[in-house]
């Protein structure tokens, strides 16, 4: 049959101790266990969620684990304690179900101690009960300095946390021991609890399993221990309910009293605790207000300074990466001053050889300048040269235009009064000499032409046409023209004039080339016809 043992004490009164012994014995615990803290360092063996439920099911009903009052009655059929047997049923079915014994600690346990028997009995299980004490003194003392209360309500809690416990595991299974011969012998103390319970462990207390508890139970880790010389004094201070239930504990774990030496007392406590409960209502209503509000501003206070503490740290840190950054900064200041004073120096150099050489550039621009001028000046007399070496060869041109035109009407005059004379042989006489004329004028066309063709005709044409147009313009030459010949064009240009010939009679020419096919009439049109005027304009 699966077993629950449900381990009850007051605060402070070595329960935690008992448990982690039954713990290395087999008991389960389950997983979810309290984290050791500041006032347990050695850890506090209880399940978080049981601890939970208890809280919750306190406040519900108006109470807390601090409280010297008694449960209100008919508290077990509230929602309150309805919705924790509901929490209490699903933490055994999902940690404990598998479990041959598990164990379950929480002093607060003590005041809703039906609800857990209830639940666990309920599953199946078998209840056993064990009772751990301690020294109403010691447990007042130490809760008095970790708690900062007064000393005299906590020894009514004493009683009432013993007293509570004691009336719900009534026809149950249980067991008690001392937290004093827990630390001095725990194999007989746990021996003890086995034969009162009638169980076995399911570990065997072996070599390593004893040196585990040993390990554990540290007596040096012991505080608050009440002196045997002092107990006589300190047992005078402590009020009688608590020290007669104290040494009625101390028979039952011993073996020389039974479980009425308490219980018998519990109708008496109820009593009592009507008379004060009012009262005590309303000054622990103020009370626990005022402690309340004292450690919600420590724990601010402590909050505050801890928040202070954090901006100090974090501003420091800020400091030195501000600092670190600044340091970097100013280096990479000094490096780009030293890297500015070298470009500086750089362009510096590079605007001195600019200059000089710009300079030279400019020396060099003047001297191409002067050379230009030079070479302007030149080229300019040369160009007068060829103009003036081109207007002698026009006049000469012209003179020989003008001997030609003559001797062409003297010719063509003698040819003419010769015809006249001679009629049969005009057409035979003056072949001769009309293929003179016309291979001396074939002469001068080739003469003028490649004159026309040369460079130095190109080269000079601007300066013609300037001399024509601006500087002066000559009067145009007049001479015969050749017959059939256009006019030469009014406006100057390089390209020659392609009429400059001879005057000369086609006419005459065929009419020779063809003997007999004159008539006389054509021969006195010949006769008649003048010579039209050649004009010879100077290009």
């Amino acid at each position: 049959m699966k077993r629950a043992l449900l381990v009850f004490g007051m605060h402070r009164s070595g329960t935690s101790a008992a448990a982690r012994v039954v713990n290395l014995l087999g008991a389960e615990l389950g997983n979810d266990l309290v984290p050791p803290g500041p006032d347990n360092p050695d850890g506090f063996w209880e399940h978080a969620e049981a601890v939970r439920i208890n809280d919750d099911l306190l406040h519900g009903l108006g109470r807390t684990w601090y409280e010297m009052r008694g449960i209100p009655d008919g508290w077990l059929d509230s929602p309150h304690a309805k919705a924790a047997a509901q929490r209490i049923g699903g933490l055994i079915e999902r940690d404990f179900a598998a479990s041959g014994l598990c164990a379950v600690k929480d002093p607060r346990m003590c005041l809703v101690a039906p609800l857990w028997i209830e639940a666990f009995e309920t599953r199946g299980f078998e209840v056993d009960c064990l009772f751990v004490v301690r020294d109403p003194r010691e447990v007042v003392e130490s809760m008095h300095r970790r708690n900062k209360w007064p000393r005299a309500p906590l020894y009514l809690m004493w009683v009432q946390y013993l007293m509570e416990a004691t009336a719900a595991s009534e026809h149950r299974s249980r067991a008690m021991i001392t937290y004093d011969r827990l630390l001095a012998d725990w194999r007989d103390s746990m021996a003890r609890v086995a034969s009162g319970l009638h169980l076995r462990w399911p570990i065997t207390p072996g070599r390593a399993v004893s040196e585990a508890v040993d390990a554990f139970l540290d007596p040096r880790r012991r505080h608050h221990q009440v002196l045997p010389r002092e107990a006589g004094g300190t047992c005078a201070a402590m009020p009688e309910l608590a020290g007669a239930l104290y040494r009625a504990c101390l028979g039952i774990a011993s073996g020389e009293e039974k479980w009425d030496a308490i219980s018998g007392r519990h109708d008496s406590y109820r009593e009592i605790d009507q008379l004060y409960a009012a009262h005590v209502d309303h000054l622990l209503a103020e009370r626990w207000g005022a402690e309340g509000r004292t450690q919600t501003a420590e724990a601010r206070l402590v909050e505050q300074a801890s928040v202070t503490t954090a901006v100090h740290d974090t501003l420091q840190a800020l400091q030195e990466r501000l600092d670190a950054r600044f340091g970097l900064v100013e280096q990479n200041l000094k490096t780009i001053a030293q890297q500015a004073q070298a470009m500086e120096a750089a362009m510096a150099a590079r605007w001195e050889a600019q200059a000089s050489a710009t300079g030279a550039v400019h020396g060099t621009v003047q001297q191409l300048q002067n050379e230009v001028s030079a070479l302007s000046g030149e080229t300019a007399a040369r160009f007068d040269r060829q103009r003036e070496s081109v207007m002698a060869v026009e006049a000469r041109i012209q003179r020989q235009h003008a001997l030609l035109n003559t001797m062409s009407l003297r010719l063509e005059q003698s040819a003419n009064d010769r015809v006249a004379e001679h009629p049969v042989a005009s057409d035979t006489l003056p072949q001769t000499e009309l293929q003179k004329l016309r291979s001396a004028l074939a002469n001068s066309d080739a003469t003028i032409a490649a004159l026309f063709a040369s460079s130095s005709w190109k080269l000079t044409a601007p300066m013609r046409w300037f001399s024509v147009h601006v500087l002066r313009r000559p009067p145009a030459l007049e001479g015969p023209v050749a017959i059939g010949a256009p006019a030469a064009p009014e406006s100057g240009g390089d390209r020659p004039p392609e009429a400059i010939s001879v005057g000369r009679s086609t006419a005459g020419a065929d009419a020779a080339a063809e003997p007999g096919a004159a008539t006389a009439r054509e021969r006195r049109d010949r006769r008649d016809r003048r010579p039209e005027s050649v004009a010879f304009r100077w290009m």
